[in-house]
């Protein structure tokens, strides 16, 4: 499994590349002390597990595009005049667009957590969530049934295949935004008591 954790020098997200060492403060909350992917010691911190290391986010791919809805927690790509790093942000809109050669042509309103600022991004900037995962399954699963269904009424014209199943899978994701995944149960560690 990857990890990627909450730089507390910017805030931002990176990927661990090794954890060195564990500790317990007072509180009782463990802290890890992380090397961050593609940095030297001297950028080595000591974390809250609880609240600055999660699960990597992961980069969506172009067909990934209807498992990003509004609601959503996410990782977002924020280019500014002195930086470029990754923050979590929230999608407020998302405005589906006919994909083409290129990919996916759809554009995501995000309001980032860090200062509140808004943007209008495309879904290369935008990694989701492993929580989203179970989307994904469905939307493949609706995908599979209607593929089933299509070869099984070839042969019979009284039978019309309809989009039914993709609208189906759609407003199931829909739906089931929010939902816990019991896989995914927000501790990390037996000791956290809430992870944010």
């Amino acid at each position: 499994m990857e990890f990627e954790s909450k730089s507390a020098r910017d805030g931002a997200w990176y990927d661990v590349g090794t954890f060195l060492s564990h500790r317990y403060l007072d509180k009782g909350d463990p802290e890890v002390l992380v090397r961050f992917a593609g940095f030297g010691p001297d950028e080595d911190e000591w974390l809250n597990v609880c609240k600055h290391v999660r699960q990597r986010s992961l980069p969506c791919e172009a067909s990934e595009c209807v498992a990003v809805l509004p609601g959503d927690l996410i990782l977002c790509f924020q280019e500014g005049k002195d930086q470029a790093l990754y923050f979590d942000a929230h999608v407020l809109d998302a405005q589906r667009r006919r994909h083409d050669v290129r990919g996916c042509r759809c554009r995501f309103l995000v309001r980032y957590d860090h200062d509140q600022s808004e943007e209008i991004v495309p879904l290369r900037k935008i990694c989701r969530r492993p929580e989203t995962d179970y989307r994904l399954l469905q939307l493949h699963a609706a995908n599979d049934s209607a593929a089933t269904d299509q070869q099984k009424t070839r042969g019979d014209t009284s039978k019309v295949n309809t989009p039914r199943v993709a609208v189906s899978a759609t407003e199931t994701m829909q739906h089931n935004t929010g939902v816990a995944d019991p896989d995914f149960p927000g501790q990390c560690f037996p000791t956290c008591q809430n992870n944010k």
